[in-house]
């Protein structure tokens, strides 16, 4: 935020005008440039910055137009660079001379000033040159970080020369043997450390820079001092990294995931609609403002394209409180939509392990509301959602949804029974169960890491209390039992690595019978069927071909923060890691998934989403219609 030590630069702006800074290349001018108005459809050729705003605490003075600015250290000292830039010449085309600084340019105290300019973002950075990035000073080992990205982008490059879109790539886990005989160096390399550091920095993690980035109209450029540094390079290794299995090591930065998010953005033909736009930013980018979690977005959302028909409930109104808000906006998805994907990230119950890793406790928003404030755990460390956003092919428009094997109650439409807008969500349902036996996989807030060391424990536990629900007898009652158990702990979403479900099942067979042999050597293991031998050895024939560690990176994605559950129906599911014995397991229609809600006198508390074997394929409709009622 900026402090204005003397009279102020800004006089009222006209409708449709913005300020731009026209940088001085005089080197000896105490000002570093000069606000000039100027209407944004006759706007000079301008670029428009993408930066970190920083704390609130005012650290340096710069002189702009005669006035003495106090802003933060990271700006004036990005401000500087440009004026060295503009000064001693680029290859930035046009010359930098004009820059559009959201600090600089809009007056910050001015409260309908800042409303009004945030409404005209999208045309500000779409109708700049491009966006330039300015990451914050460089402490020396940023250009190692850099010379490591285009060694990936060259890698990439040298394996495939003809890829156009990152979903191009083939996907498979990584492994040393393939690293080894890559070109890139080897893990002790310095390196890698710098370019996690660079990746590390708060820039990455900001949730405006998302479409500060994908407006451009140009391929933005990373200024790093006096070094341009295109955005592409940067985009293509990110995808080629998450495509070969990088991003789940902890030597890389979890930020490549957030490039590829926007990568993934940028490059639609189509704008995305704003559910699919919250669910995959929610988690990865932050705000110091919770209602720039949902606001930061709208202007590359599909509802608001023409910025005289933006549905009311989208409107930005930053006097609504956030938990208002957000109801607001949900309801509207659930009336347009008619999709129960947002309910991938409600906010549940108390003391679950998902609001203790929120940095804001939103005491006024209800169980089924969702939540899109900032998490306090990393990507790392956050339960992996069974809604989907569908956007491999860039033809086609953007959906958020659920994947097509699950069709718990899609069949039905979904039934909203009141309007009134209130915290209460009345919906048409059906309660299929209740949980009766159930084990934890997750018990503190642990990382995906450091759960996957304990997953052989948690999978044999798991597989032992499923034998004694099914109680396999017959001859293929153990395949069955197999089959079963691997759907619900990978969630049925093999698809996500690229195996089919043959392949898929060969790779979880193969990871039991580790378990088996692990078992048949420890006295203080039984893996309840492992003493058959004619069906152990079926099973082995069955499992030629897979490679359990496929399986225990899908299993080890969908089971974090969650627990394995027994209902009183004989079924078994993976359902969120706060749903407890005596819990209903149901259906809302129009949903793909199955829900755990809790009941509290004639309401329900809403728990969380559900996988329950034996109903995703719409099983529960028979079940008795009931009104349902959400608080």
């Amino acid at each position: 935020m900026i402090q204005r030590l003397e009279n102020s630069p800004y006089s009222q702006l006209p409708p449709g005008h913005i300020r731009l800074l026209r940088i001085s290349r005089n080197a000896s001018d105490k000002n570093v440039g000069y606000l000039e108005v100027v209407p944004l459809e006759e706007a000079p050729p301008f670029y428009a910055l993408s930066h970190t705003w920083g704390t609130h605490t005012c650290k340096q003075d710069v002189q702009i137009h005669g006035h003495i600015l106090n802003i933060t250290a990271e700006l004036a000292c990005g401000i500087r660079n440009f004026q060295q830039l503009a000064i001693n010449g680029s290859a930035l085309d046009p010359p930098l001379l004009y820059m559009w600084i959201d600090n600089l340019c809009v007056d910050q105290n001015n409260i309908p000033e800042r409303s009004t300019q945030v409404g005209l973002m999208r045309k500000i950075y779409s109708r700049s040159v491009r966006t330039l990035i300015w990451l914050g000073v460089d402490h020396g080992s940023h250009s190692t970080g850099w010379d490591l990205v285009d060694q990936i982008y060259a890698e990439f490059r040298s394996l495939h020369p003809t890829v156009s879109n990152p979903g191009q790539i083939p996907v498979k886990a990584y492994s040393d043997a393939s690293h080894a005989v890559s070109k890139l160096p080897a893990w002790d390399n310095e390196a890698w450390g710098q370019m996690k550091s660079l990746l590390d920095l708060p820039w990455f993690t900001r949730i405006w820079i998302v479409q500060e980035v994908v407006l451009s109209s140009r391929d933005p450029i990373i200024v790093n001092a006096q070094h341009l540094f295109p955005w592409h390079r940067l985009e293509w290794a990110a995808g080629w990294l998450r495509r070969n299995g990088y991003l789940r090591l902890s030597r890389l930065s979890k930020n490549f995931l957030n490039v590829n998010t926007i990568s993934n953005i940028r490059r639609s033909q189509s704008l995305w609609p704003l559910d699919a736009l919250l669910s995959c930013t929610q988690i990865k980018f932050n705000a110091t403002n919770q209602r720039d979690k949902v606001y930061a977005v709208l202007g590359i959302a599909a509802e608001c394209e023409n910025s005289a028909e933006v549905p009311e409930a989208l409107r930005p109104d930053y006097s609504l409180e956030t938990e208002e808000m957000y109801q607001r906006v949900a309801r509207f998805f659930l009336e347009r939509n008619g999709s129960l994907a947002i309910l991938t990230r409600a906010r549940g119950t108390a003391g679950s392990l998902s609001r203790k890793q929120r940095l804001h406790d939103l005491e006024k928003l209800p169980s089924w509301a969702p939540d899109w404030s900032d998490y306090r755990a990393s990507n790392n460390g956050i339960r992996t959602s069974f809604s989907w956003i569908h956007y491999t092919n860039t033809e086609e428009p953007v959906k958020f949804g659920f994947p097509k094997q699950y069709s718990a109650a899609i069949d039905k439409r979904l039934k909203l029974l009141d309007n009134q807008g209130g915290s209460t969500l009345t919906v048409g349902g059906a309660l299929v169960g209740e949980i009766v036996q159930r084990v934890s996989f997750s018990n503190n807030e642990e990382t995906k890491e450091e759960f996957g060391s304990s997953l052989d424990s948690k999978i044999e536990s798991t597989w032992n209390l499923a034998f004694s629900a099914l109680k396999p007898t017959d001859e293929g009652g153990l395949e069955r039992l197999a089959a079963c158990l691997l759907k619900v702990t990978t969630a049925d979403q093999h698809e996500l690595t690229g195996r089919t479900w043959e392949q898929s099942f060969k790779d979880g067979l193969t990871y039991i019978l580790s378990l088996f042999d692990r078992a048949n050597t420890n006295a203080t293991v039984r893996l309840a069927g492992s003493d058959n031998p004619q069906a152990v050895a079926h099973l082995r024939r069955l499992a030629s071909g897979g490679n359990a560690e496929e399986y225990r990176v899908l299993a080890g994605t969908f089971c974090f923060n969650r627990c394995f559950i027994v209902t009183s129906t004989g079924h078994i599911g993976i359902g969120t890691s706060d749903a407890q014995v005596g819990d209903y397991t149901s259906l809302i229609f129009g949903s793909g998934v199955l829900y755990v809600m809790r009941k509290t006198g004639q309401e329900f508390t809403f728990v969380g989403e559900l996988y329950l074997d034996g109903y995703m394929k719409g099983q529960g409709l028979q079940v008795e219609e009931q009104i349902l009622r959400l608080t």
